[in-house]
Parts: structure tokens; sequence; C-alpha cells
């Protein structure tokens, strides 16, 4: 077997990109995901809303089901489902509504606690715990709602001439007990007294639902983790744990290199040329997806292009692009404006990946 040659292609490492590959290799096929880094979905935490999308539509149960089961896998279980309706505390003092969310959000709903401490961080600008405390307080009593929100702050050991921040905090609980300790010293007292404690993002980019959920544990309350300012640790997290996934699952990742260029010839993609240093490097593949959002368009050459009932590309006179090239994610929201987001990276993503294996999924956009 030739090195670069794979089965599958996948372009763009967002939720759809991800979701595809893992489907694809669940199914056999060897799968190179290739990317400029991470998709947009760190900048949050991932949450998924279904309510606005067609609950009849082909294979959504089965890919939100699909999701949660990779999530799962990959430490970072995802929880609820197409039934749910949940609201999560947002930095804004707001509350989303969700489908589903990860497990460090999906306490955060107003009804689960009634003592609810929001712990703010001695020098951290970018978490307001009395902004916050305050908003949610409106904002839960709108809902109708009697959760308490009070406005706590510790205080953390940062590094000499170093300013608090919530990645400096991230890698530390991933790396240092003794500061996953002094945290645990600084909560418990709060702890004692309420419920449920809301925190900033600072549980650790590389860290699972063991180091988490322990943490719970010690502490005898549960916490609800917000992201803050992108960079977004829970995003970082959720991305780092569904790759190291990926990768045991057997996915091959090139990642730091744009596309130069889709190889299209005779109305088949036969791979994708990476913009690498010294010279392109070519990977060759049976099929390809393309799931990279905003740059689709420039790299098929057309920017108006829409896609077929199996996801495949096609020009203006509705003829494929090519016959073994598949879209999901970001690309395809302008085919229906109520149905964006991660709710639609899944289900597209799952569907593409899917169909690339040769399996009988169908999406259809109504």
């Amino acid at each position: 077997m030739r090195s670069n040659h794979f089965d599958l292609i996948v372009a763009g490492a967002g939720i759809a990109g991800i979701t595809s590959a893992a489907a694809a290799a669940g199914r056999g096929l060897r799968v190179a995901l290739v990317s400029t880094g991470p998709g947009s979905f760190v900048l949050g935490a991932g949450c998924v809303e279904v309510q606005n999308m067609d609950r009849g539509m082909p294979s959504l149960d089965e890919a939100m089901g699909f999701f949660r089961n990779l999530t799962e896998l990959a430490g970072c279980g995802f929880r609820g489902g197409l039934g749910e309706v949940r609201y999560i505390p947002t930095i804004l003092g707001s509350f989303q509504t969700v489908s589903l969310a990860p497990f460090y959000m999906w306490s955060g709903e107003p009804e689960a606690a009634a003592q609810v401490a929001v712990v703010g961080i001695k020098g951290l600008s970018s978490f307001d715990s009395n902004f916050v405390a305050e908003r949610l307080v409106y904002h839960a009593g709108l809902l109708g709602r009697g959760s308490t929100y009070v406005a706590r702050e510790i205080e953390l050991s940062i590094a000499e001439g170093t300013v608090a921040g919530t990645l400096q905090f991230g890698n530390r609980f991933d790396r240092d007990a003794r500061f996953r300790a002094e945290l645990c010293d600084a909560l418990r007292p709060i702890a004692a007294k309420a419920s449920l404690i809301i925190l900033p993002g600072i549980l650790g980019l590389k860290s699972g639902q063991e180091e988490i959920e322990g943490l719970e544990k010690e502490l005898g309350c549960l916490l609800c983790e917000l992201p803050t300012l992108p960079p977004s640790v829970p995003g970082m997290r959720l991305f780092n744990r569904l790759e190291a996934r990926l990768r045991r699952a057997g996915v091959e990742f090139f990642t730091g290199f744009p596309i130069q260029k889709l190889q299209i010839e005779n109305a088949r993609c036969k791979g994708v040329l990476l913009d690498t240093p010294a010279r392109p490097l070519r990977l060759s593949s049976e099929s390809l997806i393309l799931a990279t959002g905003p740059f689709s368009g420039r790299l098929l050459g057309n920017h108006s292009f829409g896609v077929n009932g199996d996801l495949r590309p096609v020009d203006a006179t509705g003829a494929l692009i090519a016959e073994n090239l598949y879209a999901a994610g970001a690309i395809l929201r302008s085919s229906s404006s109520a149905r964006g987001g991660n709710a639609m990276a899944i289900l597209t993503g799952y569907a593409a990946g899917m169909l690339a294996a040769g399996a009988g999924v169908q999406y259809a956009q109504g």
C-alpha cells in the first residue's frame, strides 16, 4: 500500500470533518484528515441545538447517537438527545437552549441546583463573576427558575512574571497535581455551601471525564465550566480528546498545511496537494469529503456550487463536479438558514462519511 494513498481524505477539522473521519474509519476505511488547524468550534464548547431542525430528516437520530458515542469513547462525553431542551449558562450571564452539551456544562441547567456559586479567579480579567451572577439571577427569573446565584472569588498561584490566564491554568491542571490540589482546596469552602459551582474554563486542555468528575466527587458539588474569550479551554479540550480518539482509530492527521489544490480529473477527485515547505505534498485517495466551510468554494473554483441529495457538489447546471467528492458542514448552511451550527455539522459529517464508505445513508435537504 502506498503510504500517501488513502481510501478517503477529509479536508477540515471542524465537527463535520471529525465526524466524517470517525464514521468512515469505523467502517474500515483508511482515512487522512488534512487541516490548517482546529475548526471554529474550539471558540466555544461545541453545544448542539436541534430544535430548529426537521426531526424527520434521514439519519438525524442515528447521527446524533453516533456523535454521543464518539465523545463518550473520547472521554469528553455529551449529555442529552433529540428530545432534550436544556438551558445552559453563558459567560454573558444568559442561557442558551441546547439539546446536547459536554458533560462539564450539562449541570448548568437552572433547575439542577438551588444554590449556585459563580466563582471568579483573582487577576483573571476574562471572567467577571459578579457580572455573570447578577445576569444569571435576572435570566433565571425570566425562565421562572428559582436558583440563587452568588459571586465568589478564589486566588490561585501563577508563575512569577506572568498574568493569570485560562490557558495557563488549563495547562497546569493537566500537568501539575499540586495545582489541582490547590484548586480543590480553594473551592472546598465554597462547595460546602453550594450545590453547583460555575467556573471559567480552566479544567485542562486534555483532561477528560475521569479527572473532572473526580474533582466533583472530591468537592461533593456539581461543576459547570463556561468557555471564556477565545481560545476556549473547553473547546480545545474537546478537539484534543476527539483527535486522540481518531488517531487510536487509525485516522492519520496532516495538520498545519493548507490545501493548495484539489486534483480533479475527468470528473473524479484524485487527491489533494498540500502547501508544504520545499514542495507540495500530494495525497491521493479513492474519495474526498470537503468540510472546509467558507474556503470550499475557492478549492472548487466555483463559489456558487450546490449539492445533490447524496451530498455531492454540483455546478450551476446540476452536473457533478466530481463523482467521488462529498461536502459537509458549514459549506451547506445556505441550503436552509434555519439549519446551521453544530447539529448540521454532525448530521452532514456523519452522512458524508457513511456515503463515502459505501453505506446507504441519505441526507435530504427538504
